[in-house]
């Protein structure tokens, strides 16, 4: 009788360690599922903090200047004699589109890259801030990637994306690749039907990928 119930304790602290050592090994499961969402979500939880800073970063040179606020969020254009000078606010426009380029170039580079939740910020400086309409307009050879889907959010239709892209090909005087680049700029949103600003951002990154890769010798991929 003995034996047989020193075999009984002997099984039961066996099972009571087999016991602790399944939780054990359950619970470093689950720490390594946890550690291996959260290494799963690390770059998106970046991409979500870059969008804020891009698209938020413009708001600390507003506080320091308030007086340049209504040329980006009242639809003022700027005037000789007012308090902030034409380089400021042009100033201003730069760090502001060049952000929202950024954001834009993101989203076709990342699918992950929050778009759907900036775009409307977007979409909201360019069709209130004549200084950023100018520097688009003026400047548009220095957004290759996205200028297409800048020119898109400003426009509330196609046909006057078509009319913007039609005065840019005018405007490009004697750069002949320039003229070329917008002029299939306009071929492709022509052919595109209703695209998207995220799509029109991808066919300019995925274009630029492609003639990069070529210049380098190496097949493209897909």
């Amino acid at each position: 009788v003995s034996g047989t119930l020193l075999l009984v304790v002997t099984s039961l602290l066996n099972f009571s360690v087999f016991l602790r050592q399944l939780r054990a090994g359950r619970e470093q499961l689950e720490t390594t599922r946890r550690l291996l969402e959260n290494a799963r979500q690390g770059p998106e939880i970046q991409l979500v903090q870059r969008a804020m800073t891009e698209t938020s970063d413009h708001l600390k040179v507003l506080v320091e200047r308030s007086y340049l606020r209504p040329y980006f969020y009242e639809n003022k254009a700027w005037a000789p004699g007012e308090q902030a000078t034409g380089d400021e606010v042009k100033a201003m426009a730069e760090l502001l589109l060049n952000n929202l380029a950024s954001a834009i170039i993101h989203s076709a580079a990342f699918p992950q890259y929050p778009i759907r939740g900036v775009e409307q910020n977007i979409r909201f400086h360019l069709r209130n801030s004549p200084a950023l309409r100018d520097f688009l307009h003026g400047e548009f050879d220095r957004f290759p990637l996205a200028g297409l889907a800048l020119l898109w959010l400003k426009n509330e239709t196609k046909a006057q994306t078509e009319d913007d892209l039609r005065q840019l090909i005018a405007a490009a005087g004697a750069d002949p690749a320039e003229k070329a680049r917008r002029e299939r700029l306009l071929e492709h949103l022509r052919l595109a039907g209703k695209p998207e600003a995220l799509e029109l951002a991808r066919y300019s990154y995925d274009r630029a990928q492609t003639v990069s890769l070529a210049k380098c010798g190496q097949p493209a991929k897909g």
